[in-house]
């Protein structure tokens, strides 16, 4: 490897300080404490639980696996996504498709940020206890 492999190798692999750490949980904490606040928004009916894009060939494409004929291709997508998430999906609707879609998006480019909503969700389903 040579010096400019070493340097990317390091800038990749570099975690930061302790305080780079404590920082990055703090924020984490404020960012589950604002998905929290918006989750129980949405559970009190103040906030709308839907999602909208606009994006025509994104359309068209969904459309096109809610195709009959094109069951097989959409089997394989389906298949997939559940493969990513860990979990068994059978015959999704279209806002569930899209859903699993989001997630799969948002795991690979936010993983960590992801995971306080999974924190968040758990805090909300212990308040019931």
């Amino acid at each position: 490897m040579d010096d400019d492999e070493l340097e990317e190798l390091r800038e990749r692999t570099d975690r930061g300080s302790r305080l780079d750490t404590a920082a990055g949980e703090t924020d984490r904490g404020a960012f589950r404490e604002s998905i929290a606040e918006h989750l129980e928004a949405i559970d009190a009916g103040e906030r709308q639980k839907a999602l909208s894009a606009w994006d025509g060939p994104l359309a068209a494409f969904v459309a096109a696996l809610e195709e009959e004929e094109h069951a097989d291709r959409r089997e394989a997508i389906v298949d997939a996504l559940g493969e990513e998430l860990g979990v068994d999906v059978d015959d999704p609707k279209k806002s569930e498709l899209l859903a699993l879609t989001l997630r799969v998006g948002f795991q690979e480019v936010a993983g960590e940020d992801l995971e306080a909503l999974r924190e968040a969700l758990r805090e909300d389903a212990a308040k019931g206890l």
